[in-house]
């Protein structure tokens, strides 16, 4: 095969050149250049990947619950239907109250049993113990029975069995209406204690008050309350008293 010299090779560059213009040696360069950037590539080591990130760590363990907070968990949370029923129990509390029958006032009350026993007086001695017509009137009844034992006497015996001509410690000239009531021991220190009170002004503090009570609660006799020791003025006898 025969070589083709130098200088015709180099013609024929120049003349390629002239014809093609001047970019020709350039783009004949430019594979080469392209082929450099993959040359180096391989030639690169090549770099390993990143390694993967690091597993997080586990979450600590809760800590314990007490006892006492368990408890309060595991109770069983109020219903929806306890608030409306709540919300209404002062209503029924006033509703219940207002069914019930309240006792019957003054039912130990001495003066209030002595006002229902007066009824059957009113008729002579009026509603407000001024009297009626002739028969004698109750205000003041502490200065014309000055000792309550002659006023319980008196009203135990009536007229007829009072064995002095006057009524009272005034001297009044006794009528003969007084009817004697057979009441018991609390009866008649019930209706006396209510006259003594309402008609005389008998203040609970004294003595005769308290003696009267026991009498009309049943707590004391006539005998115990010092009714047998009677006041000369009224003469009667202790076994008149006993009898009556």
């Amino acid at each position: 095969m025969t070589e083709i010299p130098e200088h015709l090779l180099k013609r024929s560059k120049e003349r390629r050149a002239a014809i093609g213009g001047e970019d020709a040696p350039a783009a004949e360069a430019a594979p080469a250049a392209d082929t450099a950037p993959a040359a180096a590539e391989a030639a690169a080591p090549a770099v390993p990947a990143p390694q993967a990130a690091a597993v997080e760590a586990a979450p600590p363990p809760p800590a314990p619950v007490r006892p006492e907070v368990a408890a309060a968990q595991r109770r069983r949370k109020i219903p929806f239907w306890a608030m409306p029923v709540l919300a209404g129990l002062p209503l029924w509390a006033y509703v219940y109250q207002a069914t019930l029958e309240p006792p019957p006032a003054g039912e130990d009350d001495p003066i209030v049993l002595g006002q229902a026993i007066y009824g059957t007086c009113a008729a002579c001695h009026g509603a407000t113990g001024g009297g009626v017509g002739n028969f004698p009137a109750l205000t003041g009844v502490l200065e014309t029975w000055p000792d309550y034992r002659d006023h319980m006497m008196w009203v135990r015996l009536g007229s007829a069995g009072w064995p002095a001509d006057t009524y009272g410690a005034n001297g009044t000239t006794k009528n003969g209406g007084m009817p004697a009531f057979d009441m018991t021991d609390a009866e008649l220190a019930q209706v006396v204690l209510y006259e003594r009170v309402t008609f005389g002004g008998l203040d609970p503090a004294e003595e005769e008050y308290a003696l009267l009570e026991a009498i009309a609660h049943g707590e004391a006799t006539f005998e115990e309350g010092g009714l047998g020791d009677v006041s000369t003025e009224a003469g009667v006898d202790e076994s008149e008293l006993a009898a009556g």
